[in-house]
């Protein structure tokens, strides 16, 4: 999950930008905000935001709500808010640690191959709930990657694409990067350079 780091350098800390009640321009601008850190990704799903996506400010732990800050918000689609389970985990450990906000701590904690996220130690039991939390898993976000990487799998197999000519395809079309973490374990490349710039 490339799209859950926090940034001390943050132009929403600058601005000091929270989120408010009854405060849509503000809220607006603090959504521009995240959707820009973000790259233009979802936080929760990894999927690239097309225009006609529906985006909120999602709260990851929701009993803050208007009582929190920059550390709290991701911008997030609509639909990828249901498979969250907040009441589950009230309280749970990583609302505490915090442990996905850093991008070393979570690949330390939590990995990805055939199309599953899943614990690095078996006995981690933060890391499994934290999987469970967002839904990461969840089958219709499951199958959508599953059918995103089968499309570009043909796709660069019938063009008889070499490494470095799918890398040239994303650098051309950074909207078929949704799901980059099983676009990087599926192909063997790496595509975070390209996602930043």
């Amino acid at each position: 999950m490339k799209f859950l780091s926090k940034y001390a350098a943050s132009d929403i800390l600058t601005l000091e930008l929270t989120y408010k009640k009854n405060a849509s321009e503000n809220n607006r601008k603090l959504k521009e905000l995240l959707v820009q850190e973000q790259c233009n990704f979802c936080a929760y799903t990894e999927k690239y935001l097309d225009p006609l996506d529906s985006v909120e400010v999602e709260h990851l732990n929701s009993s803050l709500k208007y009582r929190d800050d920059y550390y709290n918000y991701y911008a997030v689609i609509r639909n990828a808010n249901l498979y969250k389970q907040d009441e589950k985990y009230v309280g749970a450990s990583f609302l505490n640690s915090l442990f996905f906000q850093n991008a070393e701590t979570f690949s330390a904690k939590i990995g990805f191959r055939q199309n599953t996220y899943y614990e690095i130690d078996e006995y981690d039991n933060e890391a499994v709930d934290f999987i469970d939390f967002l839904g990461l898993n969840h089958p219709t976000l499951s199958e959508q990657r599953s059918k995103h990487i089968k499309r570009l799998k043909e796709s660069f197999g019938e063009a008889g694409y070499s490494k470095e000519d799918i890398l040239g395809f994303f650098h051309r079309n950074k909207d078929q990067l949704s799901f980059c973490t099983a676009i990087e374990a599926e192909f063997d490349i790496e595509v975070e350079g390209i996602i930043r710039n």
